[in-house]
């Protein structure tokens, strides 16, 4: 196992503020259009989780169940906490077939079936990752000239194309994590890199709604955000973002809120409403605090859901640890 890369959790922290960000539109009133930035975050965390399931090497299909079980015994935890927490506080009358199924919304559910096929490419096709990111890529294409499309089109919508180009990003942070990188350029430069790949981003995302003919441009915005992905990691290797990261405060914060970034994702829904929209635009941090208190409630529940089915006695230390 390669040690710790700073990068992966600055990424998750950054994962943590858009996608929270992009589900806030009711919290900035006059000005939704700030609510952005959830598939930004969506492949930033895609990213990371590819990376990090190729850091050790999947050497025997006999892995697999066990593989699995540590992926399911990490999300669904989560899962079971926040419907028993959603239930009793918040009304949510679910059935536990629907909380197994679609608890985490299909966000989740496609991620359990990317780590079935991630597994298998790391166990038989490791050694060609950047050419089945061309296949995906390509089918990405393929398919949406094939589907009949409104006009104004999202793919990153209610739609499930965006789930093939979203698994483009979990393949290149797989890539990345066995550590098949070009050299670096500078902080600086990486950054700079990182900012011009999401404006094209948002260029093509935008033309592509607003001018009918030119409507297809949107399927190619995710080679920008590829770019932009791919240097934002380099640039959390680099010596600024490793001394904010190794900075009390910045260690904290970014440990804390990144290793959040499931729990977030599933219970922030329950939390953001426009009761307090009067104080704007302190409502907005005010609720993203009540939602990282109520995402680590939930982990330290599911921390002690999970405990409670092994044999081991309850590590408590462990139930609240704050990473």
């Amino acid at each position: 196992m390669k040690d710790r890369d700073v990068s992966i959790d600055i990424l998750k922290f950054l994962a943590v503020i858009l996608v929270t960000n992009s589900h806030m539109d009711i919290l900035y009133v006059k000005f939704s259009a700030f609510a952005t930035g959830g598939t930004i975050g969506d492949v930033l965390f895609l990213f990371c989780s590819g990376f990090t399931l190729f850091m050790k090497p999947i050497t025997s299909i006999r892995e697999f169940p066990n593989w699995y079980k540590r992926r399911i015994n990490r999300i669904y935890p989560s899962i079971l906490a926040i419907a028993i927490i959603s239930c009793f506080i918040f009304n949510n009358n679910s059935s536990i077939v629907n909380i197994l199924l679609f608890g985490g919304g299909s966000f989740i559910a496609f991620i359990m079936i990317y780590y079935i096929i991630i597994f298998m490419i790391g166990l038989y096709l490791n050694k060609i990752i950047f050419w089945i990111i061309c296949f995906v890529s390509a089918l990405s294409c393929i398919c949406f000239f094939s589907i009949d499309r409104p006009f104004p089109f999202n793919m990153y919508g209610d739609c499930y194309l965006k789930w093939i180009v979203y698994f483009i990003f979990m393949l290149l942070g797989a890539k990345m994590g066995k550590n098949e990188i070009f050299p670096k350029a500078s902080s600086s430069r990486n950054l700079l890199y990182s900012f011009i790949g999401i404006a094209f981003y948002y260029a093509f995302y935008f033309l592509g709604l607003k001018i009918q003919s030119i409507e297809y441009i949107e399927v190619f915005n995710f080679i920008p955000l590829l770019f932009a992905v791919y240097y934002l990691y380099q640039w959390g290797n680099g010596d600024f973002a490793k001394s904010l990261y190794n900075s009390k405060i910045g260690y904290f914060f970014i440990r804390f809120i990144g290793g959040l970034c499931l729990e977030v994702y599933l219970i922030q829904s329950y939390i953001i409403k426009d009761s307090l929209n009067f104080l704007f635009p302190l409502n907005i941090p005010i609720i993203f605090c009540a939602i990282i208190l109520a995402a680590y409630i939930s982990r330290c529940f599911a921390r002690f859901i999970s405990q409670t089915f092994k044999e081991a006695p309850y590590n408590w230390e462990k139930l609240f640890d704050r990473y």
